[in-house]
């Protein structure tokens, strides 16, 4: 039976079920929301294990196609390698002179490739074994206390979330929370999936619908329902719809039905192909930075583009 649960953001119950199993078989009811679109984990109908955050998740998230996950150093390898594209990205934002916060920073691969674009850098982790890594291997300043106890109010000229928010239980009082560290004209930068991600609502694909929604993404937001809940926070700014993975991975899941590592997956050029020359070889990767080049500008022109960036200041101080 379909029950109806209320959407937090918009108050009403008109809701509808998507899906009630999700990645690696988990049962866990996702809706969607009739009146303002947005799709939403009932919260009820799983449990996490205790200390999930702390112990357990990047070992079980992942693993199945990142063994490196297990690894602290080998997935901050993996990792500052596709997250470059988001810290080049923020780093043009930068003059120098800059306080930052990198809240859910992992590996501290985003940290380390921002940090010398900045006068100073922190991170809050919860991952233990994460925290330990940055701290200890990478003598990064990361910690799982909580902020208030680290930090006063008003201290950060950003406040950076990258694929963050969409795990946050309770994002407005998150966002309220956060946004007390920022100084005055300070902006949080958050990074989200996009819920109209074209290889769900373009090609709808079971097996990436399957693999797509998991216990661990509590919200997936479009540009229309993360608008509104920063309108609720009392925040404006910017918001871009950009398409991260190129063509080769929508083929893939087209033909493989299957997902790809983490770096396998932005190739943007089949590799398994005999080139005989060097003129060829060239050819070759030409037409696919045209073709990709196409067709992402077409996803991201209507908004199925697969991330969602967003540069958010405070409209009020509370």
């Amino acid at each position: 039976m379909n029950r109806k649960k209320v959407c937090s953001l918009c108050g009403s119950d008109n809701t509808e079920m998507v899906i009630d199993t999700v990645r690696f078989g988990k049962k866990a009811d996702v809706y969607r929301c009739g009146e303002c679109d947005l799709i939403f984990l009932d919260q009820d109908s799983f449990v996490f294990p205790e200390d999930f955050y702390e112990k357990e998740y990047h070992q079980t998230y992942l693993t199945h196609i990142e063994p490196a996950a297990l690894e602290p150093k080998a997935y901050y390898e993996k990792m500052k390698k596709s997250a470059k594209v988001w810290a080049d990205k923020f780093s043009g934002m930068l003059k120098g002179d800059e306080v930052v916060l990198d809240v859910g920073c992992s590996t501290g691969n985003f940290m380390d490739l921002v940090k010398g674009k900045v006068r100073e850098i922190y991170g809050h982790e919860l991952n233990l074994r994460e925290v330990d890594f940055c701290r200890n291997v990478l003598d990064l300043n990361v910690a799982d206390q909580p902020l208030g106890d680290r930090f006063k109010e008003g201290t950060f000229d950003y406040i950076t979330m990258i694929y963050v928010l969409e795990h946050i239980s309770e994002p407005k009082d998150f966002l309220c929370f956060l946004k007390r560290f920022l100084k005055p004209g300070g902006k949080l930068v958050i990074l989200v999936p996009n819920a109209r991600d074209a290889l769900v609502k373009l090609y709808d694909i079971p097996e990436f619908r399957n693999f797509h929604y998991c216990i661990e993404h509590l919200f997936y937001y479009t540009p229309k329902t993360i608008k509104r809940l920063f309108d609720q926070a009392g925040m404006e700014g910017e918001i871009e719809v950009i398409q991260e993975y190129p063509i080769t991975n929508h083929l893939n899941w087209m033909f493989r039905r299957a997902p790809s590592d983490t770096l396998a997956s932005r190739r943007g050029t089949p590799q398994d192909v005999s080139l005989e020359t060097k003129a060829l070889s060239e050819a070759w990767f030409t037409l696919w930075d045209k073709i990709d080049g196409l067709y992402k500008e077409f996803l991201k022109e209507n908004d199925f583009g697969d991330r969602i960036w967003c540069v958010q200041k405070k409209t009020q101080e509370r």
